[in-house]
């Protein structure tokens, strides 16, 4: 049966996996290894900084493993948003690894790098030309101000860079922000299979074992694209893919429970099936993708706001939370007297866990009265020490608040940390969420060939 077999160690590079699952997996015969080594999830942070999300020495133990399985079974290694926001800065740590552990290991092969950061010229030029870009999220189209505001700014890209990579003979395929389910969906693409199948098996596999029972993000899974179907099947022969696991990791991070946006095209799950093969394995069939009549790419970057100073502590007074919300407004008003918070754009906010601070606002259940809070004090401003300032301020005043029914003058609030204050550094936000249109689909994403000789 012609077929293209996949196998992604793990949902999430330098997260770890089962080592025992995934030598399993490779007794597949995969003709590739995909990992996914990036994300928006990790918040502004991460893209405005440009800094990596783990430990360097995470990401190097993940690349050791997968590195030396794909050059002893002579089969492509393709990971893309290497590593985080996929810029050109965390592309080079993770070159800089690749080149460490082939070394280490005395491996040589074709290496294809493939960069995603944006030229802030070249983007200010295609805004000139087509206008301010339209947003994803953000209010307003993209304009030059905003893109001199952000940090680096990415493009995430489809299969075509990774297709063009494989076509010129690359091995090792490291690429920066790229689509996840592009990853998995180059190489059937390229040689022939359906792109619908190809990038609905590609949104299984990028994140691993989440689509399996029991869910693992560390359990690696392995995906066979055929002509009219695809199968998954996880590594690990105690975890099973059952048709609703399958079914609801396709709704995965998706405000459509049907089409699924991607770069150049959205992939249509209306008419996909789903059948149970055996106890382990599902089939899906159905998938169909549909071409934009203009090609875009989604950017992605943050600007600074300010720097962040947080303070946690617990409350278990009961007088005080069920009233609450009035003492945390009379800080506020000692705050903005002593600071002049919207006068020196100076932000102050309250997080009650365990009470709405996962919701906030949209918070269904008013009625709740809990047994404690814990509350975080969440202070920006335009330095460290102001931030600072105003979270420690703040905190003095609920401290030794005043309200009916207190019974002491202090003691109603507990802390788990020592220093109170922490300065958390600095703090972004989401600014470029936009689309681009391109002339073709590999123009923003040049690729470099490397020989590694050891």
């Amino acid at each position: 049966m012609k077929q293209v077999t996949g196998v992604a160690p793990s949902g999430s590079m330098g997260s770890g996996y089962n080592l025992a699952s995934f030598k399993r997996a490779m007794q597949a015969n995969p003709d590739f290894i995909g990992q996914d080594a990036g994300s928006t999830d990790m918040g502004p942070y991460y893209h405005g900084a440009d800094k990596a999300f783990l430990p360097l020495s995470a990401y190097r133990r993940d690349l050791a493993v997968m590195l030396a399985a794909a050059r002893a079974a002579k089969i492509p290694l393709l990971i893309g948003s290497a590593i985080t926001n996929g810029s050109n800065a965390t592309l080079e740590l993770m070159i800089r690894m690749v080149r460490e552990v082939a070394a280490e290991q005395k491996l040589s092969f074709k290496l294809a790098i493939i960069s995603a950061e944006i030229d802030k010229k070249y983007l200010k030029e295609k805004i000139a030309t087509h206008g301010p870009l339209e947003g994803l999220g953000p209010d307003s189209g993209l304009t030059a101000r905003m893109v001199d505001a952000a940090g680096p700014i990415v493009a995430q890209m489809g299969m075509e860079p990774f297709m063009r990579a494989l076509e010129a003979g690359a091995e090792v395929i490291i690429a920066g922000r790229a689509c996840d389910d592009a990853v998995f969906a180059a190489m059937p693409v390229l040689r022939g299979f359906d792109p619908g199948l190809s990038l609905h098996c590609g949104k299984i596999l990028e994140c691993a074992g989440l689509s399996a029972v029991p869910y693992d993000l560390g359990e690696p899974m392995i995906g066979r694209v055929r002509e009219d179907h695809f199968e998954v099947e996880p590594g690990n022969p105690d975890s099973r893919c059952t048709t609703v696991s399958v079914a609801g990791h396709s709704l995965y991070e998706r405000s459509d429970p049907f089409l699924q946006a991607g770069p150049g095209g959205i992939n249509d799950l209306t008419h996909a099936t789903f059948e149970q093969v055996n106890p382990r394995i599902v089939q899906v069939r159905g998938s169909r993708y549909i071409h934009d009549a203009n090609y875009r790419v989604k950017l992605e970057g943050a600007e600074q706001l300010g720097y962040r100073s947080i303070v946690v502590v617990g409350i278990r007074d009961a007088v005080m939370i069920n009233q609450l919300d009035h003492v945390l407004e009379h800080a506020r008003e000692r705050a903005e007297e002593r600071f002049g918070l919207k006068e020196n754009n100076i932000s102050l906010l309250f997080r009650q866990y365990g009470k709405n601070g996962v919701m906030g606002d949209l918070e269904p259940d008013l009625d709740h009265v809990p047994k404690e809070i814990g509350l975080v004090i969440d202070a920006v401003g335009p330095d460290q020490d102001t931030a600072t300032a105003v979270a420690m301020f703040t905190r003095g005043v609920l401290q030794h608040a005043d309200y009916p029914g207190i019974l002491t003058t202090a003691g109603n609030m507990a802390y788990p940390f020592s220093p109170f204050g922490v300065p958390v550094g600095p703090a972004y936000r989401f600014s470029v969420y936009h689309l681009m249109p391109v002339a073709d689909a590999t123009e923003c994403f040049p690729i470099h060939y490397e020989n590694i000789r050891n």
